[in-house]
């Protein structure tokens, strides 16, 4: 072969159509999907036949970049935006990544401190220690969440944010959390973890805050298996998050340019949201006022049925309307009545826990 025949020099292509290309996913592995809902055995058996005897089965792209159809990622994104209603809103593998994703984007590092509540699930103050930041640990008050007036205690010079958590549903107090914020010119994020859809003076809780942090892992309001979002308004904020989220040097319109701005080259990790995570969350989004009504009419009922019990007080709720209601908390007089309570619930059935 001569250099004259190749196609660069005006001869014809080596390889002249690529594909069609055999897919890695495909019958086999949507069986297995299939076998995780609980199906009547004559309909799971119908379904396994028609997915067998399929000739053109072509099996989806499960990486939401590069993907030639369009993203569920992406349209999770948007329905989480429009839910909560922030202009920004990026989808990452957990909310805990989450959490650092936008301590990163903050800028926050060695020497800065971060106001958390002590009561949380450990991630919140994990990931301000993870991102080489201090946490400052407040306490709560009878609402479980972080009290206002033991932030403005904790401030000092070095504090960079504020993270307030919606415990158990419910939301913290936003108002007079972001009125100590503005004063004093600290960020908030919000972790939204527990109270996904939730509310506080008619505003989803998630777009009150700088940026805003969701789970949804199983346990939580709207679920995906695992996987998380990141809400807010400003750009930066979200340029900065993105970079941090996937690898950060991918989301630059040259990635090999110089630094447009300070502190938009840096390095990051990989959180991404997978594709499969991605379907699950956008029906989750779309159904959550709906699972939400449900939660808070059980709650009223149960509520209503009980509240003249002698020595039986409830958590006090910032904002009633705003409550996503996904459980009931109660106070007793003295740990003995607590523990023979929760004894007596239990025997009923009904699902009941201690928490301290």
């Amino acid at each position: 072969m001569s250099f004259s025949s190749l196609a660069i020099n005006g001869g014809s292509k080596a390889v002249t159509n690529l594909g069609p290309f055999p897919t890695k996913i495909g019958k086999e592995d949507l069986l297995e999907l299939i076998d995780m809902w609980e199906l009547d055995a004559k309909d799971q058996s119908r379904i396994r036949q028609i997915i067998r005897n399929a000739t053109n089965l072509k099996g989806p792209h499960l990486f939401r970049y590069y993907n030639p159809k369009p993203s569920k990622v992406a349209a999770a994104e948007a329905a989480m935006k429009d839910l909560i209603g922030t202009k920004y809103c990026l989808a990452v593998n957990s909310c805990t990544s989450a959490l650092v994703a936008s301590y990163r984007a903050l800028g926050m590092g060695a020497g800065d401190e971060v106001i958390v509540p002590a009561y949380t699930f450990f991630a919140t103050a994990a990931t301000v220690a993870s991102s080489n930041a201090i946490p400052v640990i407040v306490d709560i008050d009878d609402s479980l969440c972080m009290d206002p007036d033991k932030i403005k205690r904790a401030i000092s010079k070095r504090t960079k944010a504020i993270v307030p958590v919606h415990m158990r549903g419910a939301p913290a107090q936003m108002d007079a959390i972001m009125d100590v914020a503005n004063k004093k010119g600290l960020a908030v994020v919000e972790d939204v973890a527990q109270a996904g859809g939730g509310l506080f003076g008619g505003k989803r809780l998630g777009s009150i805050g700088t940026m805003g942090c969701f789970s949804f892992d199983y346990y939580k309001v709207m679920v995906s298996g695992e996987g998380g979002f990141i809400t807010t308004d400003d750009e930066w904020l979200y340029t900065r998050a993105q970079s941090w989220h996937d690898c950060a040097a991918c989301w630059r319109p040259d990635r090999f340019a110089r630094e447009r701005k300070e502190g938009e080259l840096f390095c990051g990790e990989n959180y991404r949201m997978s594709e499969l995570e991605g379907a699950v969350a956008l029906a989750q989004i779309r159904k959550v006022d709906k699972m939400l009504a449900g939660y808070r009419r059980a709650k009223k009922q149960i509520k209503e049925s009980i509240e003249n019990v002698p020595g039986l007080s409830f958590r006090r709720i910032t904002d009633e309307d705003g409550d996503t209601a996904i459980c009931l908390v109660m106070f007793l007089p003295d740990a003995e009545i607590t523990k023979k309570a929760l004894q007596a619930i239990q025997a009923e059935g009904v699902p009941a826990v201690v928490c301290g």
